[in-house]
């Protein structure tokens, strides 16, 4: 009998592979991991996962998911495609490409060094880019450039046939012979994470020639100095900004809870091919210096007293000045290249096609002030809701062009909240470690809810007479958004897709109903097959 491969073909299960990079997530119940290190191998790794574990195997990359499709109770084999982690550029395809496995900060470092290239993707180190692309991709330079997938013209994926138990290695694109492919090629540009089959890897015919130089300018304001009036002219400048930046400009806003003592702003400028270094500087010091001076009309800018939190984005670093700092795009990416330590965490997120209504903003102020009964007043210091820039370029797709619909959004939002503690791996979840984490969870549900209240819970477009908000992303799962589990999974897969779900003449479940209808490839919000 053919021995089960477990962790690079031979060698015992260890603790490790059993937990993802948020610590609430754990497989107890993990019986193999399948390693592929060899592109011959996916198809066979594949074949054989499904044919002894059927339904209950789970695909990982970097392990970053923020929910528990991949580390959960009912997982019993995982195929992990760190081992295929190059990226470079295919002769044979006359394609730059990037492997599923392949981390952003080596992909960035290797079509930067060798290639003068890059992807306007996400700055978190350690993500994998099997789900970070798949799901739609983003990150500092997509308002110059859009979003990962928008560059992306073919994918080398693994499907499985069911009926005869075959696992096949096949290249899709916009040039793919059969409409099916073509179709399911679409459906990878936003909403492949873990539905239709194993993706090995991403390609791409063109991708945008790297800065020489960014600038990043950051600071803070103190929340003894912010009153409810005060932050909302704060944040109606940052939606006015927000929509008139160049393109070249990104910016992260963080609101964090009032026990952190500070809001932060990250901004980053990007310049254009050809601008030499003192022609930069100059353009953005007379950026820095108009936006100075129309945020010093609100509120008093501080130096920030500790490093910013949050995903994407996370700051080990701070600058001690307010000064820009002048930089090559490498030093760039580096300053702002951070997955953060492993910790618990809940995540929400929305789109928002306008500033924030009236009463939004004080929902938000109220929440960020709110200090839940029981919980230590620092426990919510990392906690905040982090206002991206989002618009440029992105904004000059339709719709339908990926399946991510939100191409009318000038601001992205992600609601987040960590907390640690020293439960063993696999025992977090009951006594006093239950309790902090559903404190946790208490808040940031009952922030989403009340931020949302008109909408009914959520920013569902279908319910706003006003098209200020415009759904939710793919990438920042929500379990509480619809889970098949709970029957409500059209209510969530509505709010990150909308016509592109089901109701467009072409459609995710379409797909899937082409490429997995025995739904082989499955999670809490996988697309369904009905």
């Amino acid at each position: 009998m053919k021995q089960t491969p477990t962790r690079g073909g031979d060698q015992p299960l260890i603790l490790s592979d059993k937990q993802g990079f948020d610590r609430r997530w754990f497989a107890p119940n993990l019986k193999a991991v399948y390693v592929p290190s060899r592109y011959e191998q996916v198809e066979e790794y594949v074949a054989s996962a499904l044919s002894e574990f059927g339904h209950d195997v789970k695909i990982a990359s970097g392990r970053h998911c923020y929910e528990n499709f991949v580390y959960n109770d009912s997982t019993r084999a995982i195929i992990d495609m760190s081992a295929i982690n190059q990226a470079g550029f295919d002769a044979e395809r006359n394609a730059y490409f990037v492997d599923a496995g392949c981390e952003n900060w080596s992909a960035y470092r290797v079509l930067l060094n060798r290639y003068g290239k890059t992807l306007p993707a996400g700055s978190c180190y350690s993500v994998g880019a099997g789900g970070h692309i798949s799901g739609g991709g983003y990150g500092l330079l997509s308002r110059l450039h859009g979003l990962t997938v928008d560059h992306l013209s073919a994918v080398d994926i693994v499907t499985w046939d069911a009926a005869l138990g075959q696992a096949k290695l096949r290249h899709v694109s916009e040039h793919s012979s059969s409409q099916e492919e073509r179709d399911l090629f679409w459906a990878l540009r936003g909403a492949g994470c873990g539905n239709f089959g194993v993706i090995v890897r991403y390609y791409f015919a063109k991708l945008p020639d790297a800065p020489d130089y960014a600038t990043q300018w950051s600071f803070a304001w103190d929340w003894d100095k912010i009153d409810q009036m005060t932050f909302d002219r704060l944040l109606d400048l940052y939606a006015e900004i927000c929509a008139g930046m160049p393109n070249t400009d990104f910016s992260l806003l963080k609101l964090n809870h009032v026990s952190n003592g500070q809001i932060g702003l990250l901004v980053q400028f990007a310049a254009l091919p050809g601008v030499s270094f003192q022609q930069h500087c100059q353009q953005v010091d007379a950026r820095v210096r108009a936006l100075e001076k129309r945020f010093a009309a609100i509120a008093p800018a501080a130096a920030l007293q500790r490093p910013m939190g949050g995903h994407p984005g996370w700051m080990h670093t701070t600058h001690s000045h307010l000064n820009p700092q002048h930089l090559t795009y490498l030093e760039a990416l580096q300053t702002v290249n951070g997955s953060g330590p492993n910790q618990f965490g809940k995540y929400k997120s929305a789109y928002m096609n306008k500033a924030f209504p009236s009463c939004q903003k004080h929902q938000i102020y109220t929440w960020l002030h709110h200090q839940p009964e029981g919980m230590d007043k620092d426990a919510l210091k990392q906690s905040l809701l982090q206002v991206d820039s989002y618009g440029g370029v992105i904004n000059e797709y339709s719709s339908a062009a990926t399946p991510v619909p939100q191409r009318s959004s000038i601001m992205k939002l992600q609601y987040q909240t960590y907390w640690n503690n020293d439960s063993l791996p696999g025992q977090r979840h009951g006594g006093s470690s239950r309790e902090q984490a559903q404190a946790h969870l208490d808040w940031i549900n009952g922030f989403y809810l009340s931020v949302y209240a008109d909408y009914g819970g959520t920013p569902n477009p279908q319910n706003d007479k006003d098209g200020v908000v415009d759904g939710c992303y793919y990438n920042y799962p929500d379990c509480d958004l619809g889970t098949h589990e709970n029957g409500k999974i059209d209510q969530a897969m509505e709010l990150y897709f909308q016509e592109n779900y089901r109701r467009a003449p072409r459609n995710l479940v379409q797909v899937k109903q082409q490429w997995d209808p025995q739904n082989y490839f499955r999670h809490a919000q996988s697309i369904p097959v009905k």
